[in-house]
C-alpha cells in the first residue's frame, strides 16, 4: 500500500484536495483534526501540554488554541518544544492510520464496496501543513503530494477566512519555505497547483491518481 502525504503552505489548498480525495472514496487522514483529537483524549498529551504551557492552555473538550498560537509565534523554543510534546503522540496515530484493516467500511453501499477496499488496499493519504518538521512521519512515506498557490491568492484566502492581512501574513512568513521538496530527499514529490480554478485541480489530481494504477 502507498502511503501519500499531502501538504502546502497556508492557504495553498491541501484541505480541498483532501476533500476531492475523499469523494473519491480514498482515506485521508486530516493530521490537524487527529491532533485536535488528541488534545481533547489522550490524558498524556494533556499531561505534557499543562506541563510546559501550564494548566490554562487546557480546555474541556482541547487546549486554548489562541493561548498556544501566541506563545509559540513569539517564542521560537515554545514552537519547537511544542513540536516535541505533540508528534509523538501523531505519528502513533498516523501508523495506526496505516496499519488499519482496509475493509471495515460496513456502512458503504454493496455495489461500490468492493471498488472501495481495491482503493483503500492500494494507498491511503495523511493530510498535513508542515511534513518537514516531522521527520519521523515523513519516514513513513512513500511520496509527497505538495499542493501550491500564488502568496496573493493565499492571503486572500487567509482574509476571507477571517484572519486580519497582518496576521495572515504572520502566518505565511512563520511557515515560508517549510514545504520546499528539498526538504524531502527519497521521496517521490507531486505538486497540484491550486491557483483557483477548481477543474484545473480535478484535472491534475485525477491524473496524479490514474499514475497509481
Amino acid at each position: 500500500m502507498l502511503k501519500i502525504g499531502i501538504t502546502g503552505s497556508i492557504g495553498a489548498g491541501k484541505s480541498f484536495v483532501g476533500a476531492l480525495l475523499r469523494a473519491r472514496n480514498f482515506q485521508v487522514l486530516d493530521a490537524d483534526c487527529k491532533v485536535h483529537e488528541l488534545y481533547r483524549d489522550s490524558a498524556g498529551l494533556r499531561a505534557e501540554m499543562a506541563a510546559y504551557f501550564g494548566e490554562e492552555c487546557l480546555t474541556p473538550t482541547g487546549v486554548n488554541s489562541a493561548l498556544i498560537a501566541d506563545r509559540v509565534f513569539a517564542d521560537a523554543k515554545a514552537r519547537v518544544k511544542l513540536e516535541q510534546i505533540v508528534y509523538p503522540y501523531l505519528n502513533l496515530a498516523v501508523a495506526n492510520f496505516f496499519a488499519e484493516d482496509a475493509g471495515n467500511d460496513a456502512d458503504c453501499p454493496k455495489e461500490s464496496a468492493t471498488q472501495l477496499t481495491r482503493v483503500a488496499d492500494k494507498c491511503r493519504f495523511v493530510e498535513a501543513a508542515l511534513f518537514s518538521r516531522a521527520p519521523e512521519l515523513v519516514k513513513m512515506l512513500d511520496e509527497i503530494w505538495i499542493v501550491d498557490a500564488p502568496e496573493c491568492v493565499r492571503l486572500e484566502r487567509l482574509v476571507l477566512r477571517g484572519l486580519s492581512e497582518s496576521d495572515a501574513k504572520r502566518r505565511i512568513e512563520n511557515q515560508r519555505g517549510a514545504c520546499a521538496p528539498e526538504l524531502f530527499p527519497g521521496k517521490r514529490i507531486r505538486t497540484v497547483m491550486n491557483d483557483g480554478d477548481k477543474l484545473h485541480v480535478e484535472q491534475q489530481l485525477d491524473e496524479l491518481l490514474r499514475d497509481l494504477h
